[in-house]
């Protein structure tokens, strides 16, 4: 159209200084209708969160990641979807075809890569078995498919950096779950196990499968079983006037015994529970050197201790210790309320003369676990009579813990 156009005349037509500024009103909504566009604010916050969840894929495409954090990975995804939402506004939700396949390509990458690369394992997981006898490693593989190449793999066990066990076994990758393919090795703990794992002394297992190694230290509280301190204790159960002899006001009716045994502790605290531990208690109250309470010998495996309760005589035979501490209670016959546990009578005792009682625990382990030395405390207690200080009859007894009977 000629200089005479329809725009022109409209210009033309604005009183003075209207038309520059309609024009310029004009150029601004054509250069950028609403501040969107490939360098706008959005698309720079969508290309941010990109960037973000692309890192996180990464990191998150590590198979032992992926088993240890299964849910993680929904996180890059969520974060994938913000980013999306925000370029797909910017550019006005066109090319959306384009986009979604950008961001399907963005987030598939690390795992294709993984998938495409050469194989390497990794051990993403060190289970207990249930009878604590042996530990099963769990080896995942990324990358290309060992397939028949590999049947076997090269293990080592070291304990405080020094190697205590090594082995070729038998091992393929042929199983699978929700996380993919994975091979298991199993572990007899009685094979290798030296001593109590610590800070300062780890078990570590490395596995070598086709060239492709990974190591992974060892769950502590699976691999402490040896018993390094004990316990006892004794507590009197007080009966009142028509339990008592001698018109007594209260007296000892018997004694509830209980000991511990695990993990040395510091100062007076009671030893560290050793749920996976084997070994076997030998209690036995004397009055001097006769003993006066001789308590069946009790065996604990695996946390469950077990012994003879001759038909009830001392409680019901069984008890589990180890995993809520290392008290193991040793009951006698009769309920006690105040003291919550069954105490041994006072008419069952060997010796129930008034003097110096002490209990002890003595605890013995078997190879692996210990060179089968003994583990023992001993506890002191004075049985008295009281009262009758202006020369009547005493007219109470005490069951008092002391320091020695000397």
């Amino acid at each position: 159209m000629s200089n005479g156009g329809l725009l022109e005349k409209a210009l033309e037509q604005q009183p003075d200084g209207e038309g520059e500024v309609t024009g310029a009103v004009v150029v601004a909504d054509v250069a950028s209708p609403d501040g969107s566009g490939f360098m706008s604010a959005p698309m720079k916050q969508g290309a941010g969160l990109a960037l973000v969840a692309l890192v996180l894929s990464w990191l998150l495409a590590n198979p032992k990641v992926q088993s240890d954090y299964a849910f993680a990975g929904l996180v890059p995804i969520l974060i994938f979807a913000g980013s999306f939402y925000l370029v797909w506004n910017a550019m006005e939700r066109k090319q959306t075809a384009v986009i979604a396949v950008v961001y399907i390509l963005l987030a598939a990458s690390p795992y294709a890569a993984m998938s495409l690369s050469s194989g390497e394992i990794t051990i993403t997981d060190a289970d207990l078995s249930g009878d604590s006898a042996q530990i099963a490693l769990k080896i995942r593989e990324s990358g290309a498919i060992f397939g028949s190449s590999v049947d076997s793999a090269d293990v080592t066990v070291t304990y405080e950096g020094s190697t205590v066990w090594e082995s070729t076994i038998s091992f393929a990758i042929d199983r699978e779950d929700g996380y993919g393919k994975y091979g298991l090795i199993s572990l007899t703990v009685s094979e290798w196990y030296q001593g109590n794992a610590a800070d300062s002394a780890p078990y570590v297992v490395s596995v070598d499968v086709g060239g492709s190694a990974d190591s992974m230290q060892l769950q502590s509280k699976h691999l402490q079983r040896t018993v390094d301190d004990v316990q006892s204790a004794t507590a009197g159960a007080m009966g009142t006037e028509s339990e008592c002899s001698d018109s007594k006001d209260s007296c000892i009716i018997g004694v509830a015994l209980k000991s511990w045994s695990g993990l040395d502790a510091m100062g007076d605290n009671p030893p560290g529970g050793l749920p996976h531990a084997d070994y076997t208690v030998s209690a036995t109250l004397f009055y001097g050197s006769t003993a006066t309470i001789v308590y069946p010998t009790v065996t604990v495996v695996n946390g469950i201790a077990e012994w003879d309760s001759n038909n009830g005589e001392f409680g019901g035979g069984s008890a589990f210790v180890g995993e809520e501490g290392s008290e193991l209670p040793m009951p006698g016959s009769v309920d006690s309320f105040e003291l919550n546990t069954k105490y041994i009578p006072i008419e069952d005792w060997v010796v129930s003369d008034y003097g110096c009682y002490h209990f002890t625990a003595e605890v013995t382990q078997e190879s692996p676990w210990s060179d089968s030395s003994v583990v023992s405390f001993t506890s002191y207690y004075d049985y008295t009579e009281e009262g009758g200080e202006t020369g009547g009859d005493p007219t109470n007894e005490a069951w008092t813990s002391t320091t020695n009977c000397d």
